[in-house]
């Protein structure tokens, strides 16, 4: 098979630039491979037998033309953070398909995948003058899948038995695909969802000197405590008992059982925070998971939880709840997530009409208690 003429070149955007495979990427290549969070669904690239293999295979593919690689390089820090390729090169079609796509844990969430699609599939309509650009991935791999539902990419189904995975082994392939006339809206979702995630957001009250930020970084949940404190005393003043049996728990109690939460939360590569912050310091912050949905209900291929919402208690009514909730909604764009469920307790009105007025609406009454003191029958 003869190689495409201008397969591979450099692609720079502002967050990654897509550099040709070379020999010279290995060793920071290696280096990016050792995260064992990055190969849940991938042949484990962090073992050396498996990542030599890889290399081997790779030049053999782009030898004969029917692969050609990039590395990921991190333009803030300059670093190569991980690699993706155009594979099963059909000329003779107009065909590409993306895949091999990994990035080390540095770089999830910071626009680097996002940005990459965007390069490599206007080189593949715009300079290669493909008509179709083919994606696959593990039907399990929901997170992966609902990615390419944002783009949006339009799934076309599933191969059953389709492939062995190294490390992985049997697996069913879901497809999906852009088309060329789909791809101006392609584009412009994607320059949208950039534009949207790389930008700081607007702070809520710019005379006080808010700012916002996200962070997936456990080192950051300390400064936090305070904000989730004044959480604790609302809940206190708004719902002083919950009933008979069920004392209250101190502070630090809380603290400590929310914040282990917290990190086991932060396993998952999709959980995030919103921090507004004041001169360095937290006055507010939002926390949401993303996890499967209530199997009985059409939600969405996942589901967020906003686990926390909360603001200093001389914040309230200044707009930081609101701009957390924005916040925490862009972020959720850009994982292709569409539907977030919210717990509140029955006492907390302002709250549900805070949520109300955000365009959220009741659909169930969650939580009953049941303590041994409350069930006990009077003498």
């Amino acid at each position: 098979m003869a190689a495409v003429e201008n397969l591979t070149t450099r692609l720079e955007g502002s967050i990654v630039a897509l550099e040709p495979f070379g020999e010279e990427h290995v060793g920071e290549l290696w280096e990016a491979a050792q995260a064992a969070e990055i190969w849940t669904w991938l042949a484990n690239l962090n073992e050396r037998e498996i990542f030599d293999k890889w290399l081997e295979l790779t030049w053999e593919a782009e030898r004969s033309g029917r692969e050609g690689a990039f590395a990921t390089r991190d333009l803030r820090s300059g670093r190569i953070v991980g690699s993706s390729r155009y594979l099963n090169v059909r000329p003779a079609d107009g065909v590409v398909e993306i895949g091999w796509t990994w990035l080390n844990p540095s770089a999830w969430r910071s626009g680097a995948n996002v940005e990459a699609k965007l390069l490599m599939m206007g080189h593949a309509f715009e300079t290669l003058g493909c008509v179709r650009v083919e994606f696959k991935t593990d039907a399990r791999n929901e997170r992966s899948r609902a990615a390419l539902s944002a783009l949006p990419a339009k799934f076309e189904g599933v191969l059953r038995n389709h492939m062995t995975v190294p490390s992985v082994g049997l697996r069913d392939s879901a497809y999906f695909s852009v088309i060329d006339s789909e791809w101006p809206t392609v584009k412009e979702n994607l320059e949208r969802r950039l534009a949207s995630g790389g930008r700081p957001a607007e702070p809520p009250n710019p005379d006080q000197g808010l700012t916002l930020r996200y962070t997936s970084a456990a080192a950051d949940l300390d400064a936090l405590e305070p904000v989730w404190n004044a959480l604790q005393a609302h809940h206190s003043e708004i719902s002083p008992d919950l009933g008979p049996g069920t004392p209250k728990r101190a502070a630090p109690d809380a603290w400590r059982i929310r914040r282990s939460k917290y990190q086991r939360w932060l396993g998952d590569p999709d959980t995030f925070f919103v921090i507004a912050e004041q001169s360095g310091e937290p006055v507010g912050y939002a926390c949401v998971t993303v996890g499967q949905p209530y199997a009985s209900w059409a939600t969405g291929d996942r589901l967020a939880e906003l686990e926390t919402l909360s603001v200093l208690a001389d914040q309230r009514g200044k707009g930081v709840g609101a701009t957390l909730l924005d916040a925490a909604w862009r972020r959720l764009a850009e994982l292709g997530v569409d539907d977030m469920a919210i717990t509140t307790t029955v006492t907390n009105v302002d709250s549900q009409r805070f949520y109300e007025r955000h365009g959220f609406a009741k659909r169930f009454a969650v939580y009953y208690g049941k303590s041994p003191a409350s069930s006990r029958q009077p003498r």
